[in-house]
């Protein structure tokens, strides 16, 4: 059975169960490691006197898996296992696990993608396959909601806003501003805006803008923008990533007849298409997909691509 839960719904539905009574086999997808720190640290809580033992996946194995759940043993019924990268199991060792039973103690499987070995799970009708998905963008308010509820820091709405405003909306950065925060400010009271501002600096790399000037040819003051994030790949491939899916839709706005009423993004994607042939954009778009890999790799190459790309500009 496959089930699908937003991260802060699965905490919800999970807190009207008892989490001591939690058993069998589950198999449970997160979208990012603060997700899985969240999860593990939530499931693993107020477990009585139940033991749970930590594996990688790289050390199970069959023998393993038919001595611990299939024979007889004197301890081998009264540990619980959370086995990491789950997406490292084979074929074989996923038919053995959905083949055993388990009573009176878990078995979770953490998986961190949706390749071969997750979707050969969600198909088992034996293992309780449970995604976690990632805030939809326009669920950010909610997601820092979410941070701040979990971590009990209180905000003012100034702050909240300028929060959203500057750093990246994702859970990763969301989380670790809260817990610096709270970190810092320990007591119950509302923080305001100047208090945060003084633990936290302005990050956040607006795609919308950076599209917008780089759609406009206005390639100098892209490049000099970029420049100016030097260190952090994780946010350069997130902006690579949208930008190629910009620069496509700029290949080909047809898709734009087919709304009934168009945005203001879509609107300048109507207008700044027409400065750019398709054979530029195309080579634009193998560009950033060059850009994308360098960042995925965190080859130190990527900033010294991004200072020629600038001189070019010069």
């Amino acid at each position: 059975m496959h089930s699908k839960y937003q991260l802060w719904d699965f905490l919800n539905t999970f807190k009207r169960e008892n989490p001591k009574n939690i058993e069998g086999l589950f198999a449970i997808k997160t979208f990012d490691h603060v997700c899985l720190k969240i999860i593990k640290d939530f499931l693993l809580q107020d477990l009585g006197d139940k033991r749970v033992i930590y594996k990688m996946a790289g050390e199970i194995k069959k023998d393993w898996i038919e001595d611990e759940f299939k024979s007889l043993s004197l301890f081998s019924d009264s540990e619980s296992f959370f086995i990491h990268q789950a997406n490292d199991l084979n074929a074989e060792l996923i038919d053995c696990f959905s083949s055993i039973q388990i009573t009176d103690r878990f078995v979770i499987l953490s998986f961190e993608n949706d390749q071969i070995s997750w979707k050969k799970v969600v198909k088992e009708e034996k293992i309780q396959a449970i995604t976690i998905e990632a805030p939809k963008f326009w669920e950010t308010n909610k997601l820092l909601d979410f941070c701040c509820h979990y971590l009990k820091l209180r905000l003012s709405h100034d702050s909240r806003t300028w929060i959203l405003e500057v750093l990246e909306n994702n859970l990763p950065t969301f989380y670790n501003a809260c817990f610096l925060l709270k970190l810092n400010h320990p007591g119950p009271y509302e923080l305001g805006l100047a208090e945060v501002q003084k633990l936290l600096s302005s990050e956040k790399v607006d795609h919308f803008v950076m599209a917008s000037l780089f759609s406009k040819k206005k390639k100098r003051e892209f490049y000099r923008k970029l420049t100016s994030f030097q260190s952090d790949f994780d946010k350069m491939r997130s902006l690579f990533l949208f930008m190629q899916s910009h620069l496509l839709k700029m290949a080909d706005p047809s898709y734009l007849s087919l709304k009934s009423k168009l945005t203001n993004y879509d609107k300048e994607i109507q207008t700044t298409s027409k400065l750019w042939t398709v054979d530029d954009l195309l080579s634009e778009i193998a560009r950033f997909n060059k850009l994308e890999v360098l960042s995925k790799k965190k080859d130190s190459n990527l900033w010294h691509e991004l200072k020629l790309d600038y001189f070019r500009c010069s």
